[in-house]
Parts: C-alpha cells; sequence; structure tokens
C-alpha cells in the first residue's frame, strides 16, 4: 500500500522524490523533533494542528513528541501560496526528504489540512514509522465542502459527543461546512403524530417543543423501550458548543431554520399567522406572508439564533430553506385525509401568483438577516423552478432580479440539489451561472439509513460535474448520519476537492478501498461492488422483467418505512406487510427471482466484510457496519421468501401439519430478525438505535404475531389474507406503525 494511497481526498498534485524514506521512529524511540514555527497560541486552528501531529506520533510510537530530541526536523510553517492557486487559505505543501519534513500552510486551515494529509501518510511497517519522500502541493476546488444534516431520525438523538465526532469525521478528510436544521416539519407517520423537529431552546417562544418517541424492542435490554425524551441538543442547549467546536477544526457550523414549506409545529402553535384556506380557516400549515405578525415571530426567532449562537462565535451564514412548498395530505393529525397548502388563499395572498408570494418571503427574510450580519444566505433553489407544483414554472430570473434589487446580490446563495443517478433525470442540467449569483450544489449521501443504508455515488459525480463545469462555490450533501455512508462521504469529499484527479465513481471506489481496507483490497473492492449492484438503480428506460430495480425493491416496496406515509385511497395504519404482498405477488416470477439474487448477493457480501473484519491493518469497525448492511438486506429478503413459501403452504389447505409448519417459518424469522437487532446494537451508535429499532421491530412483532396466531388457532378456524394480515395483529404490533 503506497503513502499516496491512503490519502483523503485524493491530493492534487503528489510527486514521488528518488530519495531514500525519511525516518520518523520505531515504538519506543523517537527519531524526530518537531519545530512549530506558528503560533498556535494565537489560533484554534493552528492549535488543533499542533495537537493532531504530536497525537499521532505519540499513538504510533509511544513516546512524548514534546520531548522528542530526534535527527529528523518536522516543521510546521506559514507562507503565502504560490501563483495559480484557488482557495489558496486553505492551500499547502509537504515536502519530505533528507532528514526534514515540513508542511507549509498557505493560511491557517491550510496548514491544519496539510497536518491532517501527513498524519494520514503515517503508518508502521516492518515495526518503523518511514514516510516516503515526496512532495504534495494541494488546495480545493471548491471554497465550501461539506453536509447538510437534516434534522429527522438518528439526528434528534445526537449528543454533543457525537455531533463532534461528526466535526472530526469531516475534519478528516477536508471538509469545512455543516448545515444542521435546526427546524423542520414533515407529515403524519409514527405514533399519529405529525413529524416535527425543533433542535434548539426558544426562549421568547418556549411553547415551541418537539419530543422525541422511542418506542421499539431492544435485544441488549430484553424488553420494550416506550418513552418520550427530549432532543439532547434542546435539553443541554449545546447548539453554540458544537459551533465554537467544529472552529477548532476548520468546520463551519451554521443553522438551516425552514419556513414556507416543511413547517406545521409554528403555524400550529399560531395560527393566527399560518396560511389560510379561501374560507379563512387556518390551514395550520405554512404561513400567511401578508399578515406581519408572521415576521415578527420568525424574525424573534432568527434574532434569538444569532445573538445566542451565531455572534459569540463568529459565524455569518444562516440557510433559510425554503423548499418543497407543496399541498399535501396529513400535515395535520386531526384530519389526515384533508389537504393543506402552504400557500395562503386569503384575501391579501390569494391573487398573487405563487412565485411571487415566494421570492417576496425569501426577500424578506434575506432583508432582515443582511441588517443582523449575515454575509452568507442559503436559500434552495426547487421552488423556482415549480418543484411539486405541476408546472414548468421557471422564475430563476425573477428571484435574480428581486436579489439584485435588493442588494442582495453578495450575500444570497441559490442552493441547487437534486438526487437522480442519471443526467436525463436530474432535477435541472444547469445553475445558471449566466445569471452571476453565488451558487452551491447539492448530491446527498443516501439519507434513509433508518430503511435502507445506498450508495449513490453516480449523484455525487453528477452533481460535481455541474459545480466544476459551472464555477459554482460549494458542495453541501443533503444527508443524515450514519457511519455506513462512509464511501459516499469520501466520494464527496474527493471530488469537492480536486474533480479532475478523481475519475469515475468506479474509480473512487477503487481509491476507496485502498485507502480505508488496503490491506485486503481485492475482498474490500468486490465487496463494494456487490454493495452497488445490490442497491443499484435502472435507467429511465431500463427494465428488470418486470420488477422494480434492486434499489427501489428494497427501498419502497420490502422495507416498512414508507408504509408509514398517509396515501389517498388507502387506510390508516396502512396494510403492511399486506401491501408489500400484494405488490410481489402481483408480478411473483419478477419479484422472487429478485429476492433470491438479493439475497445470495447479500450473504456473499457479508461474508466478505466479515473476513476483512478479521485483519487489523484494514478498518475493522467499518468492516463490521458493512457486514451488518449486508446482512439487513439477507434478512430481509429472506423475510419475503419465507412469507412466499408460507402462501404456497396456505394455497394447498390448513391442516394441523401445515400450520405447523408456517409458525415454524414465521418463528425462524422472529429469531432471525431479533439476532440483527441484536448485532445492530452492539455494531451502531446509541443514537441510531431508537429510528433503527423501531423499524426492525415491526418485522419482529409481526413475524411473532403470526407464530402465535398459527400455534394458538385450530387449523380450521386459520384465516390467512396475504393482503391484509390485521386479523392477528397484536397491539403493540400496531402501536409501533
Amino acid at each position: 500500500m503506497t503513502m499516496k494511497s491512503r490519502i483523503i481526498p485524493i491530493p492534487r498534485e503528489y510527486t514521488a522524490l528518488e530519495s531514500a524514506p525519511v525516518m520518523l521512529g520505531c515504538p519506543g524511540r523517537a527519531g524526530f523533533r518537531i519545530v512549530n514555527e506558528t503560533n498556535p497560541a494565537g489560533s484554534a486552528v493552528l492549535a488543533t494542528a499542533d495537537r493532531l501531529l504530536k497525537d499521532t506520533l505519540g499513538r504510533l510510537l509511544n513516546v512524548s513528541p514534546e520531548d522528542a530530541r530526534g535527527d529528523v526536523t518536522v516543521t510546521l510553517r506559514l507562507d503565502r501560496a504560490p501563483e495559480g492557486v484557488s482557495n489558496a487559505e486553505q492551500g499547502y505543501r509537504i515536502d519530505i526528504g533528507g532528514q526534514a519534513v515540513t508542511v507549509t500552510g498557505f493560511g491557517d486551515s491550510g496548514l491544519y489540512y496539510g497536518v491532517v494529509t501527513l498524519t494520514q501518510c503515517m503508518a508502521l511497517e516492518d515495526n518503523r514509522l518511514a514516510l516516503e519522500a515526496c512532495r504534495i502541493v494541494d488546495w480545493p476546488d471548491l471554497r465550501t465542502r461539506g453536509h447538510f444534516m437534516e434534522s429527522r431520525f438518528g439526528s434528534n438523538l445526537m449528543t454533543l459527543d457525537d455531533w463532534k465526532e461528526v466535526v472530526d469525521h469531516m475534519a478528516s478528510m477536508k471538509q469545512n461546512q455543516l448545515v444542521v436544521s435546526v427546524y423542520g416539519c414533515w407529515c403524519v407517520q409514527y405514533d399519529g403524530r405529525v413529524s416535527e423537529y425543533l433542535y434548539l431552546p426558544i426562549r421568547k417562544y418556549p411553547q415551541l417543543k418537539t419530543p422525541v418517541v422511542k418506542r421499539y424492542w431492544s435485544p441488549r435490554r430484553g424488553g420494550w423501550v416506550d418513552e418520550e425524551v427530549d432532543v439532547p441538543m434542546v435539553k443541554d442547549d449545546f447548539f453554540g458548543d458544537l459551533i465554537a467546536y467544529g472552529r477548532t477544526k476548520a468546520v463551519e457550523v451554521l443553522p438551516l431554520f425552514n419556513s414556507y414549506g416543511h413547517n406545521t409545529l409554528i403555524p400550529r402553535t399560531f395560527p393566527e399567522i399560518a396560511s389560510k384556506f379561501e374560507d379563512g380557516e387556518s390551514t395550520l400549515t405554512g404561513f400567511c406572508t401578508r399578515n406581519p405578525r408572521t415576521y415578527e415571530i420568525l424574525f424573534d426567532i432568527y434574532d434569538e439564533i444569532i445573538d445566542r449562537y451565531l455572534r459569540p462565535n463568529g459565524v455569518e451564514s444562516f440557510h433559510i430553506g425554503c423548499d418543497e412548498v407543496w399541498e399535501g395530505l396529513a400535515q395535520n393529525a386531526k384530519d389526515i385525509f384533508r389537504k393543506r397548502n402552504n400557500f395562503c388563499k386569503c384575501p391579501l395572498c390569494r391573487d398573487t401568483p405563487k412565485d411571487d408570494l415566494y421570492i417576496e418571503h425569501v426577500i424578506k427574510l434575506m432583508n432582515h438577516l443582511k441588517e443582523r450580519g449575515m454575509k452568507n444566505i442559503y436559500v434552495y433553489h426547487d421552488m423556482l423552478l415549480g418543484h411539486g407544483m405541476g408546472t414548468a414554472l421557471d422564475s430563476t430570473g425573477k428571484m435574480k432580479k428581486a436579489i439584485e434589487d435588493n442588494g442582495l446580490k453578495d450575500i444570497a446563495v441559490i442552493d441547487w440539489w437534486t438526487y437522480s443517478d442519471y443526467q436525463e433525470k436530474l432535477m435541472f442540467q444547469t445553475t445558471h451561472p449566466e445569471q452571476g449569483l453565488r451558487r452551491t450544489v447539492k448530491p446527498w449521501n443516501g439519507y434513509y439509513h433508518w430503511n435502507i443504508v445506498s450508495y449513490p455515488l453516480k449523484n455525487v459525480y453528477l452533481l460535481a460535474g455541474i459545480a466544476h463545469k459551472e464555477g459554482v462555490e460549494g458542495m453541501q450533501s443533503y444527508s443524515a448520519w450514519d457511519r455506513s455512508y462512509d464511501r459516499v462521504h469520501v466520494a464527496q469529499a474527493d471530488y469537492a476537492w480536486c474533480f479532475d484527479n478523481c475519475g469515475t465513481p468506479n474509480d473512487v471506489t477503487e481509491s476507496y478501498a485502498q485507502a480505508r481496507f488496503g490491506a485486503q483490497y481485492d475482498k474490500a473492492l468486490a465487496a463494494l461492488r456487490l454493495q452497488d449492484k445490490m442497491l443499484r438503480t435502472l435507467p429511465p428506460d431500463g427494465n428488470n422483467a418486470g420488477a422494480p430495480a434492486n434499489y427501489t425493491l428494497l427501498m419502497n416496496v420490502l422495507c416498512y418505512y414508507f408504509y408509514s406515509y398517509v396515501r389517498e385511497g388507502k387506510p390508516y395504519p396502512r396494510s403492511f406487510p399486506g401491501e408489500a404482498m400484494e405488490t410481489i405477488l402481483g408480478n411473483r416470477e419478477g419479484y422472487e427471482s429478485a429476492l433470491v439474487a438479493l439475497n445470495a448477493m447479500a450473504a456473499e457480501d457479508e461474508r466478505l466484510w466479515r473476513e476483512i473484519a478479521l485483519d487489523a491493518r484494514t478498518d475493522v469497525r467499518l468492516a463490521r457496519r458493512y457486514a451488518w448492511d449486508a446482512s439487513h438486506i439477507r434478512t430481509l429478503t429472506a423475510d419475503y421468501l419465507a412469507l412466499l413459501k408460507i402462501y404456497d403452504i396456505s394455497r394447498c389447505g390448513v391442516t394441523a401439519c401445515a400450520a405447523g409448519k408456517m409458525a415454524e417459518i414465521a418463528g425462524e424469522r422472529r429469531l432471525a430478525r431479533l439476532a440483527l437487532m441484536d448485532e445492530l446494537e452492539r455494531t451502531k451508535e446509541a443514537f441510531l438505535a431508537p429510528p433503527h429499532l423501531r423499524n426492525h421491530s415491526i418485522y419482529m412483532q409481526f413475524f411473532a404475531d403470526l407464530e402465535g396466531y398459527l400455534r394458538n388457532t385450530r387449523p380450521e378456524d386459520i384465516r390467512l389474507d396475504f393482503s391484509d394480515f390485521s386479523g392477528f395483529a397484536s397491539e403493540a404490533f400496531m402501536k409501533l406503525r
């Protein structure tokens, strides 16, 4: 494994030299001394760089770097960037040769990134720490690189230490922007409640709260968890601490506070400012943007966030969201089948075109934030293209004019997002660089970790290509946090740092296998390619013998999550797994073939990762994680193959023998799901357990109910409707739904 292959993201210029490697020492003996020509006490980032270097050398060699007096000098210094370096403050140079290792930063963050690269190069080989003679000159294509963390399942239970690990993970691959959704809302899903998320305590409006429901079976505890808890970020009020910690790692942490779209909590709490039906009744969602009280409340909240968290930490960036302003079902728990619109239809609003209302609202928010000192105000692009409104409307020109007319051109940033793997299916083909506005692009990292983990490297590649071609300033993924997305995160870091060096998603996968699992490269590459086959999507004109692509089959048909949504014409809670079985039985040949193939691929993928995890030279924790993700797919597909067996047995008549066979199969699936859940609690972080295990508990309890029904009912009384299993559903099963 070469030293270069360990570096993430892929460096821009790496020149190997012919001179001998530079020896830094062996366990228990330091052959180096550190010379820091910077002033770590004067900069949090420089202090972190100094500490990272010393900690890494101390950990690998078991020595005290402060006391080391070896012949090799390891020097940290700052200097001006060479001509032609973009985003120079983040650039660096590393020179290794003779008796010297020198890291030169072209700015404070550049020095830190240089130290990150140097420490990635360090590994004990043949019981010594040696560095290949080389020169590295490196800087990023895009000024901002990172993630937008959605306020959703998992992040609503993250502690400050969990968030710090996210920052550390980002900093390790030179990403520098973490946008935290501190307010967002969806629709009724679990517990008969609207899914609402508020991650900050709002002192002026303490009635704005969103507790977290934890409801699942825990193998570790050997029983049910059923409780409500506060969001840790609210309970411990640590958003400011997170921002401050990010600054030590060159990561800017900023908030996204949504309005218009994804907004029910505030208008439900203050119905007088909500959008109105034509008869004047409050919709309890969205806003009346012609009501001054709307902005009194919103600006009170914005000002509190700015004054308490942003200004004390020198943050001058704010994301206002404003995406997916749609009409939809289930936006109020009391009447889930009534459609409610985020756009107001009161006399002051109803005759104004929606795009004018939208732009007017965005400009009001931006003007206020500008007055409060914000210099980077992000807003989503999608409503400017009529997204979700059944129209081909293009309001980008109107927005450009409004931004320019209000003197916002230097601070407004349009955030362009789209998540397809195929160019022709992207929501847009250009970010309109000719308009001269600031822009950033947003691929996604897979997001639905509580449902199934996926690997959308193609989407990252397409968005990065647009960014590179059109000169946008940044890329921040749409994400929910699970380290199982590591390969996608590395791809995002690679493409945002130096697009021309990365190649195709297949090339990035190969470099990733080297960086994380170099000692088991061949097995890792085979396992990663199996991941892609298991989660493959199909081009727009593709087909799969009548069955959907693997990704669609796993994500939308087999897994539970999307059955938690209210759908017009279907009962609620939805029939599960009845709806899934109805779909499968509608084209059994195609679906069963896909299930068998997926099950076999998942078993092989799991085997490879478990073998890789036995090699301590690899990233063992990550290999175990990938093994669990493969085991999830294997278990999920086996569940439905088992239901098909039960279906076949039932079709031949339910005798005592048949009932026993069916009950035995159901019992085996219950135990298999429990084993999967037990391993999840031992493999993934505590904040992921509640959202993951709730969905897994649904399968576990279904098979427990089925087994109990088959064993405790006389054969002649057994009735199995494979489109509707509600006849024997337990209260525990329904409560999970």
